[in-house]
């Protein structure tokens, strides 16, 4: 560990800061503000506003840290203020030999990033800094790193105005030059806040934009699990995947080879969010299970091999890697061939109690060169069960995470109905659930007849009726052959996005999308405007319309919807037994008004009636005070 050297003006800097009488003070709710919104802005856990004194560093503002203060021989922000112009960043602290056995590096709070923007005073002298903290790498944006720097100037502002307060009470000799710095600083402040503004109204946008695309890919990455089990006759298979956010890095497949054999996988690829699910992706891709050569199924250790070499050739980045379970099951003769690459051990529980761990047999993939892989040979008899998991089950909430007699014990307890892994993750969790959770996907083979089912279902939903219409509803669900999406109820406007993003992904994603209207009683004029853009996009793509009422069909009839009318499906598709909802995007109310317009401008473009009937709704939204 190096400590950062004094920088040439020190004795000036301590005089300058103590010149503001802050050090020691009690905790005040503007600094409080700033630290909030860098955090919410950077993504980070931690943000401070810390001041560097001659022998520590304290903060004036500190969220998601317990600390007041530290030495500062070990403070990342001594190094920050001996480059007042510039931004200090660490992207990766174990790395950097300043900081690679720093005592906040190598224990609490286990700092991986850090960013300090500068806190300049007028004569150019920095006091400390506006930082924000990570407990893992990560890079910043240029949008994050602009809004760092102004929050810090905006920490400058309120001493400076903080120091005009004091003059001003305690000189009444210079009680008008104090009201004149007072009147300046002030204004700064609400240029910074304005600034401020900005930057948050730029990066409100961006959320925006990334909410829509994290709601597409869950829908297409939920297009890569299976969905229809195969028929088994001595053994039922059942799974449950229930990603952490919108979508997460786990990933499950169950392949028919023949009469004989079974391949079963799951894997869990490292980090959370659009990354990991990206990375889970490329696992699916290119997973074989198969010989090309002769058809016949590959030994676990063999395909796990292949997918190690395949994944080191194609992801070149740090700690980006996927840990996995491949098993082959011999129907014939209930034995199951295992092999595990870094991941959390498999379960075998016997029908007396007794279980036993099956525990991993190589490296995780994409880490090692040439790795080698396992493998285990488990006799399966008459009711005995097989759990593979991923270890978000290990970490769901409570104070101490299960231990393996648990989970075999409460396997013992779920029965053996499709809803059993449901009963299962309820008694494992106690009922409790953190918020920030990790993907848990899991996946149990059962030595006994029975009905296999992926995607336990949730139960019957509880729809409160009112004024005798069904309450609103619109849901999704997938099969091998295509997506469903149902509108139930008497839907209005508030559900258009939620239609049109959910679309969109599926056509994006190039899968046959069916809408499904056999529960709808009535649809607004947004939502036949918004139905109309869906059918108009994929006009060249497998897009119909099923179990329409004749009312229905009367009002695409009436406002000359020929696209909708043209792809109403004349036999109606089986609906799936599993559906999922689909939760109404939280959009501002200009959001939400240029969706009413685009809509109602689509309607009023197919017909002259059209247009008489819409324009006045059309002018009223397109109105400057509209919103």
């Amino acid at each position: 560990m190096r400590s950062a050297p004094l920088p040439d003006n020190e004795r000036e800097r301590l005089d300058t800061l103590n010149g503001y009488r802050i050090m020691d003070t009690l905790p005040e709710q503007a600094y409080d503000d700033i630290t909030f919104i860098a955090a919410q802005i950077c993504n980070t856990p931690i943000a401070l506003v810390s001041l560097v004194d001659d022998g520590r560093q304290w903060f004036k503002s500190r969220h998601g840290l317990d600390a007041k203060e530290t030495p500062r021989s070990l403070a990342f922000c001594a190094h920050a203020i001996l480059e007042p112009t510039s931004l200090f960043i660490v992207e990766d602290a174990t790395k950097d030999e300043r900081f690679d056995d720093n005592p906040l590096v190598t224990g609490e709070p286990h700092v991986r990033f850090y960013a300090g923007a500068p806190l300049v005073a007028r004569d150019g002298i920095a006091l400390g800094t506006l930082c924000v903290i990570d407990h893992q790498t990560r890079t910043m944006t240029d949008a994050q790193k602009k809004a760092l720097q102004a929050l810090s100037r905006q920490v400058v502002a309120q001493l400076e105005l903080r120091k005009s307060i004091q003059k001003l009470e305690t000189s009444g000799d210079a009680l008008q030059h104090s009201y004149d710095a007072l009147q300046k600083r002030t204004r700064q402040v609400e240029r910074s806040r304005d600034e401020l503004a900005d930057m948050c109204q730029m990066l409100e946008k961006q959320a925006d934009f990334i909410e829509r695309d994290l709601h597409r890919a869950e829908i297409i990455q939920r297009s890569l699990l299976p969905h229809d089990a195969p028929p088994l006759k001595d053994f039922c298979i059942r799974s449950l995947y229930r990603p952490g956010r919108s979508v997460g890095g786990d990933l499950f497949d169950v392949v028919s080879i023949d009469e004989r054999y079974l391949a079963l996988v799951i894997a869990d690829a490292s980090g959370h969010g659009v990354s990991a699910a990206m990375l889970s992706v490329l696992f699916k891709h290119r997973m074989q299970v198969l010989d090309q050569q002769t058809g016949r199924p590959l030994r676990p250790s063999e395909a796990l091999s292949k997918l190690n070499d395949a994944m080191r050739g194609d992801v070149n980045l740090p700690g980006a890697f996927v840990t996995a379970v491949v098993c082959l099951l011999d129907l014939q003769g209930h034995e199951v061939l295992l092999a595990s690459a870094g991941h959390s051990p498999a379960l075998h529980v016997h029908t007396d109690g007794n279980f036993e761990l099956l525990a991993q047999t190589g490296p995780p993939l994409g880490l090692c060169t040439d790795a080698v892989y396992g493998e285990r040979s488990v006799h399966l008899d008459d009711g005995d069960r097989l759990l593979l998991y991923t270890d978000g089950l290990l970490d769901l909430g409570g104070s101490e995470p299960p231990t393996m007699k648990d989970l075999a014990e409460a396997l013992c307890k779920s029965g053996t109905d499709q809803r059993s892994l449901g009963e299962f993750l309820e008694v494992v969790s106690h009922g409790q659930e953190r918020e920030d959770r990790d993907d848990v996907t899991l996946l149990q083979i059962e030595a006994r007849p029975g009905i296999s089912y992926f995607f336990e279902p949730a139960g019957e939903l509880a729809i409160e009726a009112e004024t005798g219409a069904a309450a609103p509803e619109i849901t999704f669900a997938e099969t091998e052959s295509a997506t469903f999406i149902a509108l139930s109820g008497r839907v209005t406007w508030t559900f258009a996005d939620a239609l049109l993003e959910s679309g969109s992904a599926v056509l994006d994603a190039g899968r046959p999308l069916v809408i499904d209207l056999g529960a709808c009683e009535q649809l607004d004029s947004t939502l036949l405007g918004t139905l109309h853009e869906l059918f108009e996009r994929g006009s060249d793509l497998d897009i119909v319309l099923q179990n329409v009422s004749e009312a229905l069909r009367a009002s695409f009839e009436e406002l000359s919807m020929e696209p909708v009318l043209a792809r109403i499906s004349a036999k109606p598709l089986p609906l799936p037994e599993v559906w999922q909802p689909i939760e109404r995007s939280a959009h501002s109310l200009v959001r939400q008004r240029q969706r009413l317009l685009k809509a109602h401008e689509v309607l009023a473009s197919l017909s002259e009636e059209n247009r008489e009937e819409f324009q006045s709704v059309i002018d009223a939204l397109r109105a400057p005070d509209a919103d």
